[in-house]
């Protein structure tokens, strides 16, 4: 007889896809970009007020995971230090390298102006802090303008604002105690009710940043909601893509306003799908790394090197002869200063517990 598990039934251990999953989400978001570079657009599905992109979608993957995993993360420690630095050290050694690198290496190759004017500029000092304290709109002088995405140096840079502001969110409700399921259940119900009264009944979504809070923030909700009620959630291939079904119909039917609310967790529910069950020769990507971050921050500034140097004309054209020095800066960043920097929470999680325990 068939028998359908729920979520919960895959959650122990780390033999799982999601490194996998994360990475092949990365590498869409890097054709996207190529597609955004040669021909000035990405792969739209719009409706007004609402507009996806195909990287906009794979991002509203990642932030289902992250809120499934960074939720799992606070109920695992439960101690706002050791979750405050596991955070802060999954993002920030990576994005402090690959900001310092930006500015001082590939700025000065790449402007058009005189390493003089270059130097004697405010945005060069400023970018590598500015950039890895979570501000990524500093432009560079002189590098890479005239590019469709006019002098926009590293544009995925601008979702880990928001990474950020669910991770405190995540905190406060702990924090608070609202993660037990009576408490975050009405928690839940609140916030799915501010998302419908703010796509439905308000113009708000046609403002971009809002746009972006809400189905990042929807998304990263529906995150935590899988954690927390996994067992209460069945997890099949047939069941996930009858939702997907479902969904796709919803949208062409009424729009993405609409059908983004079965999408998304639609698209979640076929994420896990591929993150939990198909096992074999998928389960030995987890022996070689998690590059996706790397691939993520890194790829822009490649791919915008490429089409600079090369010229080339079409997206495949320059996603393929990106994708090796993108993979080889992706791994380096993670055996050298991600894999490290959370190699490193071990040291400092005590110190700085030692540290507030002896000034209370």
């Amino acid at each position: 007889m068939f028998k359908i598990h729920s979520i919960q039934t895959y959650m122990d251990g780390r033999n799982n896809n999601f490194n996998l999953l994360r990475m092949m989400g990365a590498l869409l978001i890097m054709f996207a970009h190529a597609m955004f570079i040669t021909i000035g657009d990405d792969i739209n599905f719009e409706t007004y007020p609402v507009k996806y992109t195909l990287g906009i979608t794979c991002l509203n993957l990642f932030f289902v995971l992250s809120g499934m995993l960074v939720t799992s993360s606070w109920l695992k420690h439960k101690s706002p230090i050791t979750y405050g630095v596991s955070r802060a050290m999954r993002i920030l050694p990576g994005l402090i390298v690959v900001a310092f690198v930006t500015a001082f290496v590939i700025g000065p190759l790449m402007t058009s102006v005189s390493l003089s004017q270059y130097f004697s500029d405010l945005r060069t000092w400023a970018y590598w802090p500015l950039t890895s304290l979570l501000y990524p709109d500093m432009t560079l002088p002189g590098v890479f303008e005239g590019l469709p995405n006019d002098a926009v140096v590293n544009a995925p840079l601008w979702t880990l604002r928001y990474e950020a502001f669910f991770y405190v969110c995540v905190a406060l409700a702990g924090l608070l105690g609202w993660f037990g399921p009576r408490y975050f259940g009405w928690l839940a119900v609140l916030g799915f009710t501010a998302y419908v009264c703010v796509s439905f009944f308000t113009e708000l979504r046609s403002i971009e940043a809002i746009d972006h809070f809400m189905h990042f923030g929807y998304a990263f909700l529906i995150g935590s909601c899988l954690h927390l009620f996994a067992r209460f959630i069945p997890l099949s291939l047939p069941l996930a893509l009858i939702c997907m079904g479902v969904s796709v119909w919803a949208v062409y039917q009424f729009g993405l306003q609409t059908g983004e609310i079965l999408l998304i967790p639609s698209a979640a529910l076929l994420g896990l799908w591929i993150a939990y069950v198909p096992g074999g020769f998928l389960r030995y990507y987890n022996g070689l790394g998690d590059f996706s971050y790397g691939v993520y921050i890194w790829h822009y500034p490649i791919e915008q090197i490429m089409y600079t140097k090369f010229g080339y004309q079409t997206p495949m054209e320059l996603y393929l002869h990106s994708l090796p020095f993108v993979l080889i800066v992706a791994i380096l960043s993670w055996y050298f200063i991600e894999k490290p920097g959370l190699a490193s929470i071990k040291y400092i999680v005590p110190y700085l517990k030692q540290r507030v325990f002896a000034q209370t």
